[in-house]
């Protein structure tokens, strides 16, 4: 029999001491770039702007899009397609188009008919019950617009895909609903007529539909204070962008933003690798304070870098992501919370209700100074 408890405490020491150097590092990095970087947050310029809340609203797929989902994994969507769909024309095929499993797995996340218009070629959108009744995303995008409606809020709508935002104009088109645009393709003279229009106190105009890359920067639109983000950039910082196009100095309105993602789907993924960057983000930089006049502050924590390798999913997410009832939906919807009275002090009514931060359908983004970090990471 060996004695190895003196290895194991040696294997241990070692561990130590190369957590310790890992942190020195990341205070050297600190130090290194403090004279070349300065950071000025919107809230050390304007203390008066009105505070934001972000929201992860979950939709679970409906059996159109979980039979899709099956498909694709298997490989087999173009022959279900050819057996099942109707063609007045014939069929373009979608070989070659489904090489890239995860963008496909988005669209069928984001609406079928990115699927089934591309395959059959058709230049006609489904009937306005079938476009909702497909997507449960786009359930709960009609079920959250109604009730904001209702509350007379203005709203900015964000996709990457522009044929999205094609099926959300010809969907509220058909409602009755007059929207505003900006996309890549939108020429510069249009763009400022809509935002003037749009931004008019006199305005009906109630929706702004953008694409995330066209209008996630340098616009102005303070008169909405709810920003959708439909799906979610690989990038995180593009998505933060998006949200500033209300949330920025001229604002004078609490300001909720609602990120929709498919519930036990790839967009899941794709949340968790974003806010795994964010969290990175502010334990690299943000912990740095590249501010003028800075006084040295404590390193990094160890806890702070153990949690930037959690990425488990656990019981407690898979009662997260599933639809969000009705009375949760109210519960999310209310900025009681959000509301600042003039002495600078929190709206008493809002001591009467206070949001947890994530429940069955919905999950509070936890504020940090440079975006955002999921409660389920931050956990």
């Amino acid at each position: 029999m060996f004695d190895l408890s003196g290895r194991c405490a040696n294997e241990a020491v070692r561990e130590e001491m190369e957590e310790k150097r890992r942190l020195q590092v990341v205070a050297k990095l600190h130090a290194i770039l403090r004279p070349f970087l300065l950071r000025r947050m919107k809230s050390d310029v304007e203390l008066s702007l009105p505070r934001k809340k972000e929201i992860l609203l979950y939709a679970t797929m409906t059996e159109h899009q979980k039979n899709f989902q099956d498909h694709l994994i298997n490989r087999t969507l173009e022959n279900y397609l050819v057996e099942n769909v109707s063609l007045s024309t014939a069929p373009r095929g979608l070989r070659g188009k489904l090489n890239n499993l995860m963008i496909q797995l988005r669209k069928n996340c984001n609406h079928p008919d990115l699927l089934e218009s591309a395959f059959d070629g058709t230049y006609f959108y489904p009937p306005i019950d079938q476009i909702v009744g497909q997507c449960g995303k786009f359930q709960l995008l009609d079920k959250l617009l109604t009730k904001l409606f209702a509350r007379k809020h203005k709203v900015l709508i964000f996709s990457q895909w522009t044929k999205i935002l094609d099926i959300m104009d010809y969907y509220f088109s058909e409602k009755g609903f007059e929207v505003c645009r900006i996309d890549g393709n939108v020429k510069l003279d249009k763009r400022r007529r809509q935002i003037q229009e749009f931004n008019d106190v006199d305005s009906n105009l109630r929706i702004f539909l953008l694409s995330t890359r066209a209008g996630g920067l340098g616009i102005n639109l303070t008169a909405a204070d709810t920003c959708i983000l439909y799906d979610s950039d690989w990038n995180p910082q593009m998505d933060l962008q998006a949200m500033d196009r209300c949330h920025r100095i001229g604002q004078t309105k609490p300001v909720h933003v609602y990120r929709l993602a498919t519930a036990q789907s790839v967009e899941g993924r794709i949340l968790k690798r974003a806010f795994s960057k964010l969290k990175l983000e502010h334990v690299v930089i943000g912990k740095g304070q590249f501010k003028q006049e800075r006084i040295m502050g404590d390193a990094m924590e160890e806890e702070d870098l153990l949690a930037l390798l959690r990425d488990e999913e656990d019981e407690e997410d898979k009662m997260i992501q599933r639809d969000v009832s009705e009375e949760d939906l109210e519960k999310v919807l209310d900025r009681s919370d959000l509301v600042v009275t003039q002495s600078g002090e929190e709206d008493n009514n809002a001591e009467k209700f206070v949001l947890p931060l994530k429940g069955p359908g919905w999950e509070v983004i936890i504020p940090t100074p440079t975006g955002g970090v999921l409660s389920t990471l931050n956990s």
